[in-house]
Parts: C-alpha cells; sequence; structure tokens
C-alpha cells in the first residue's frame, strides 16, 4: 500500500545532511505504518544504495537473505560463502569503493532473530564501515527494541551515530491533505490521528461511514491493526489492554485505573511507564500549580477510538448487533477528547501566526479540586496568559456567552494574580462570533480550523 508522501522536509534535509557528510551512521525509529520507510524510498532517489529489509525470521534465514542480496547488488558471489554477521558485514566495507547509503529497514527484526548482529555491526564500523564514503542507516518500528537495544547507554552501537530521530504522525495541517472534503478530512484525523497509511486508508473510503467499516466489521483494516501493534511491543497483554480501557473509559487517575484493571495501585506504576515510554500513554500536569500525581491519557488516537469503539464492543461486532445509538455515543467520546487535543494543535498554528495578543511559550490543561480548564496557555516573562473552553458542539451566543462567564470564574481560581488575562473559546460551530470578537473575546470554530488549513483570509 502505498500512500501519499507529505511533509517531512525537515526530515529529508536531515538525511540529505548526513549524505553529504558520510561517512555518518543514522538511527530512524518510529510505530508501525508512520511512514519510514516511504521517507527512505524518497531520500534514496538518484543516489547508490543498497536497500535492505528484514523480515521475522532466524538469524540463519536472515543471513542467507541479507548475503543474497549484497551478491546481488555488488555482482560478487562471494557474498554467498558467508555464514556468520560479522565476517559479512566487514566484506561489504571492503566492497564500498564509492559514495553508496547502506539502509536496514526493520533492523529490530534482525535483533529478535540474533542480538549479536549489535555488536558485529559496531566492530564493523568501527574497523571498517566508518572509514569508507557510506551513510549507514538502520530503522524500525518496535519503539521498545529500538530504545533498548540500538539507542541505549548498554548497545554496543552507542555513540556511533551521527543523527537519529524519531519519525512522528503528521500534524493535522498536513494530515487534511489527503482528503478533499474538509469535514470527512478532520473527523477521519481525530479517529486514526496523522499516520500516512492509515489517513491513506480514510481517504480511499471518501466518506466518515466507510472508515467506520474498517473498524465495526471483523474484516475492517483497523478491527485488529491496534492488537497486533501492542501484541508486538508488550508482554502481559492482558492487563495492558485492561488499562488502556479504563483510561479510555475516563479513568485517569492511578486509583481509578488500578481499581478497574484489577491490579495493586502499587503495582501498576512500571506497566503505566512502558505505556509512556512507548507512546501509548502520556502523563499531564496542571500547566500552572504543582501536582504531585498526573493524570493519564491515550497518547494514541487510533488506540483511543479502538478502545472506545472497538474493544468493549467486540462481542457486538462479532455478532452484527452495534446498535446505532451505541455507536454515536463512543463517537461523540471520541470527538470531545480529540477536539480538545485538535484544538491545543491550531492554537499552536495559530501561535506561530503571530495571530494572538501575545506569544505563549507553554499551554496545557489546568484542574484543581474538582475545577478544570480544557486549555491554558501562558507566556511567563511578559505574564500573560490566554483560558480558552473546548465544546465539541454548536452554541448559540447565549450559550457561548454562559461558557465564556464560567471561564472568567475558574480563571480566578488559577492563581496569576497580576497577570494579563485573555479568555478563548473553541466549538464546532458558534453562533454570533463576531459580536464576540467585538467583546474581546478570542473565539474560533470549524470555520476558522478551514481557513488554516487553505490558507483563506485571517484566523
Amino acid at each position: 500500500m502505498i500512500s501519499k508522501f507529505v511533509d517531512r522536509e525537515k526530515e529529508l534535509e536531515v538525511l540529505e545532511r548526513e549524505w553529504e557528510s558520510a561517512p555518518s551512521f543514522v538511527v530512524l525509529y518510529g510505530r508501525r505504518r508512520v511512514g519510514k520507510t516511504r521517507l527512505l524510498v524518497e531520500f534514496s532517489r538518484g543516489k547508490r544504495v543498497f536497500f535492505h529489509t528484514f523480515m521475522e525470521g532466524t538469524r540463519e534465514n536472515q543471513i542467507r537473505m541479507l548475503r543474497k542480496e549484497l551478491a546481488e547488488f555488488f555482482n560478487d558471489e562471494l557474498f554467498l560463502s558467508f555464514s556468520e554477521w560479522f565476517p559479512l558485514l566487514k566484506y561489504l566495507a571492503l566492497k564500498i569503493d564509492q559514495k553508496t547509503a547502506v539502509i536496514f529497514d526493520e533492523f529490530t527484526y534482525a535483533i529478535k532473530g540474533d542480538r549479536k548482529i549489535l555488536s558485529a555491526l559496531q566492530r564493523a564500523w568501527d574497523h571498517e564501515l566508518s572509514k569508507k564514503p557510506v551513510m549507514l542507516v538502520l530503522s524500525g518500528s518496535l519503539l521498545g527494541m529500538m530504545r533498548d537495544e540500538v539507542l541505549s547507554y548498554s548497545s554496543p552501537l552507542y555513540g556511533r551515530r551521527t543523527a537519529g530521530f524519531m519519525l512522528r504522525p503528521l500534524a493535522f495541517k498536513n494530515a487534511l491533505k489527503f482528503f478533499e472534503d474538509f469535514s470527512i478530512g478532520l473527523r477521519a484525523y481525530m479517529l486514526v490521528g496523522g499516520v500516512p497509511a492509515y489517513l491513506s486508508i480514510a481517504g480511499r473510503r471518501g466518506s466518515i461511514e466507510g472508515l467506520l467499516r474498517e473498524f465495526i466489521t471483523p474484516e475492517g483494516f483497523f478491527y485488529d491493526e491496534p492488537y497486533i501493534i501492542l501484541s508486538q511491543e508488550l508482554r502481559e497483554l492482558k492487563l495492558y489492554f485492561s488499562i488502556l480501557s479504563a483510561v479510555a473509559e475516563g479513568r485517569t487517575k492511578p486509583g481509578e485505573i488500578a481499581g478497574r484493571a484489577g491490579v495493586e495501585a502499587r503495582k501498576l506504576y512500571p506497566y503505566l511507564e512502558t505505556l509512556i515510554r512507548l507512546g501509548f500513554l502520556r502523563k499531564e500536569l496542571p500547566v500552572v500549580g504543582k501536582a504531585t500525581r498526573g493524570l493519564y491519557r491515550i497518547n494514541d488516537p487510533l488506540l483511543l477510538t479502538w478502545f472506545t469503539l472497538v474493544y468493549p464492543n467486540r462481542t457486538e461486532i462479532e455478532t452484527g448487533i452495534l446498535k446505532a445509538e451505541e455507536l454515536e455515543e463512543c463517537l461523540q467520546r471520541i470527538y470531545s477528547v480529540r477536539f480538545e487535543e485538535l484544538s491545543r494543535e491550531f492554537l499552536i498554528e495559530v501561535n506561530k501566526a503571530g495571530k494572538l495578543p501575545f506569544r505563549f511559550t507553554k499551554i496545557g490543561r489546568w484542574w484543581r479540586k474538582g475545577e478544570e480548564i480544557d486549555l491554558v496557555a501562558l507566556n511567563e516573562r511578559e505574564k500573560k496568559a490566554l483560558f480558552v473552553e473546548v465544546k465539541w458542539k454548536s452554541l448559540s451566543l447565549r450559550e457561548a456567552k454562559g461558557v465564556l462567564r464560567e471561564l472568567e470564574r475558574k480563571a480566578e481560581l488559577v492563581g496569576l494574580e497580576g497577570w494579563g488575562k485573555f479568555y478563548g473559546l473553541v466549538a464546532k460551530q458558534l453562533g454570533g462570533k463576531e459580536g464576540l470578537r467585538d467583546e474581546g473575546y478570542l473565539v474560533w470554530d470549524l470555520r476558522d480550523f478551514e481557513r488554516l488549513i487553505s490558507f483563506e483570509g485571517e484566523i
């Protein structure tokens, strides 16, 4: 499946810089289907590149496949005589007599097959490869293994890389380039996030209904995709699934999560830390004030959708009895959570464009003793703050004013005495938007999001 190639200018610049300064050693990692291989293919155009993708398998089979491809690339059957990593990699170095990129894609599968490849590659790099006009690239999707086996201090390869980065999902501005219809694109982005392969599937379906069928039919692409992702990275799947399910239900405090997952609270933290390290969860602290314990939220949009919509309804989906009202209820919960996250992205873009009363340097949520504000943006040097409520609904002028008055009340509880304060509201649709702006409020709805995406006029 080939998806549209969007954005990635900065990443390509890094790769081109490393190519120009060879010998170089680049480590690229990122979640499954985020576009690592496609990025490397785009980078490879017009260059002399040996590109090998490791597959799951035994050490012997992996060496056999690698040496066969090397023999074809260099037109040298002597490669076929090697049965150990180090002699094979050393001979590869000896054969490089002109500028070449050597890309080992899905390198984590090679580590799973035989961890000795790490020390063999380290020896080959130190003794031969680093003296050649070569750009060595290791790419992998198993995040835990890339961090623990390739990037960590204990890795034989530690200190060798000249560049490395995690390839992240697309931000919503670029994600929506996969869609002709803004409304479909916005909702699809909220459901599957910015992973290009997922956006490509959503774009081809042409409607939210078509995309949802990929979740709520056993044959659908997304019906098992999160299970595959998690099972590759984690053991004790039942416990991890229980934790993620609890968080998706809105249980964000450790005690609540532990109670729902059926585990003692004191034993929960290592599991939470693992999920955070892999990017599946995030821990939030109030943007203002101190908090000893944070709140936990699902960090991956696809997992949020799956654990809200699919996981608790597997029986209904398998038997074909999922009711339309239950589906809609799940969607509204997902959209409400994701619209807050999307609004944060939107405000960051507006901030970059200089369209706010001040440039904020920090943004996040605030809560204390049962009170909370969806977004608070701060410039601590200038002592200015923007308080914003986010509502995934259409609001009349009267309703919007009620939300803003309540926001002003809560803002006084934050404790920023003497600061310049501004108040904002983001909603699906706002009545009387211009009148609210005339009163000094900062208000936006989906029409403003669309202007930002299409670069129409002022935000």
